[in-house]
């Protein structure tokens, strides 16, 4: 019995004192890549250089001359890209959508929707995520092996009490380790898809009295301000 304490607490001791351990970028497995981003930045001490792993978001505005016939518009460009919609609302005058999107195929789709109308505004905002998903997969790497290793240690005994206290032991570690796969799957899925906020904006169209009212105001406004 002793013997197995003992065994128990070196694995969880060689264990905690490997993840607190500063690790060098050469020793984590080779990143898998889901960003078309081409930029290669070389990472200290690492014989070959990381790509960095990228997501991305966008947001974009557009005058249109008819919601309806832009909305359409829309739907088939999105269906084309292999994207979709997460959801939309319909105004009197405004359109939003919230999209996602292939990541590699963001500004296309960006340039097509410009396309349906006059672009008022466009932007786009990027993260990185490298740290993140590389750091994530030496630690579930880790996990793994710290695993397999209690598995092996209970296959062991067969004292009640240490059977009791290493499935404790490996029921945490589990959890810990489906929890890491979930953080990594929502990093591969945010890097994959890039979201994009839409609004339409229907254009205004004055009539004769609506052309004099609005030139009024014009003049009006540039006798207090020039710009």
């Amino acid at each position: 019995m002793k013997k197995i304490f003992r065994m128990l607490a070196i694995l969880t001791m060689l264990f905690f004192v490997g993840c607190g351990a500063k690790s060098s970028s050469a020793n984590y497995p080779e990143p898998v890549v889901y960003s078309a981003t081409p930029s290669m930045i070389p990472v200290e001490n690492a014989p070959v250089p990381v790509r960095r792993i990228i997501t991305k978001r966008a947001n974009i505005i557009v005058e249109v001359d008819r919601l309806d016939d832009a909305k359409k518009g829309l739907e088939t460009i999105i269906e084309k890209s292999g994207g979709h919609i997460v959801h939309d609302s319909l105004y009197e005058d405004r359109y939003n959508a919230s999209l996602k999107v292939p990541s590699i195929k963001l500004q296309a789709i960006l340039d097509k929707i410009s396309n349906l109308g006059d672009k008022i505004s466009q932007s786009i905002s990027q993260n990185d995520v490298t740290n993140q998903f590389v750091d994530s997969e030496a630690r579930l790497k880790n996990l793994i092996l710290f695993r397999d290793k209690m598995k092996n240690l209970l296959n062991q005994t067969t004292d009640i009490e240490e059977i009791l206290k290493i499935e404790r032991e490996l029921r945490r570690v589990q959890t810990e380790i489906d929890s890491i796969k979930g953080r990594l799957k929502y990093l591969k899925d945010a890097v994959a898809l890039s979201p994009i906020e839409v609004t339409f904006e229907e254009k205004t169209i004055y009539g004769p009295l609506g052309y004099i009212f609005n030139g009024i105001w014009w003049v009006t406004k540039k006798l207090f301000v020039i710009k």
